[in-house]
């Protein structure tokens, strides 16, 4: 039972990747013309309910994994639950919020000002580094 949920694990962050909204950040850094940012912007919005699915299932499944695994006792568990949160509140703030409020704008000038300001770098740096460091967390489980 161990490895399904293991699998399950895998499984959803895989899901979470694949519906996420970074590249759609990236393309919307360059694109000017509105029809093709509201395009972008349905594309990310489409996939919202998928990343929520998925977010879940990767939440659900490391904390029975936890339990499993007898590891609530281990600093490297708790480590990964504070950067997996962590990188959620990022993404949710940063990137969903701003995304937001660039669909909820109307006036070009203040579309044109968001989306300068909007560096979708952090969201895949965070995102990804964050990832890297939960993985090596739960293949190398270190003592903190």
């Amino acid at each position: 039972m161990y490895r399904w949920i293991v699998f399950i694990h895998i499984a959803s962050v895989l899901g979470l990747l694949l519906v996420h909204p970074v590249t759609v950040a990236f393309h919307l850094k360059q694109e000017r013309d509105d029809f093709r940012i509201r395009e972008l912007l349905e594309v990310s919005e489409a996939a919202s309910a998928l990343r929520w699915i998925f977010f879940g299932l990767t939440l659900v499944s490391g904390i029975v994994l936890g339990f499993m695994g007898s590891f609530w006792g281990t600093a490297w568990l708790w480590a990964a639950l504070v950067i997996f949160i962590s990188i959620a509140v990022v993404m949710n703030r940063y990137g969903g919020r701003t995304i937001d409020r660039i669909a909820d704008t109307r006036d070009d000038a203040q579309m044109e000002r968001l989306l300068s300001r909007f560096n979708p770098w952090v969201l895949a740096v965070t995102g990804t580094g964050g990832l890297l460091v939960i993985l090596y967390l739960m293949l190398f489980k270190p003592t903190l």
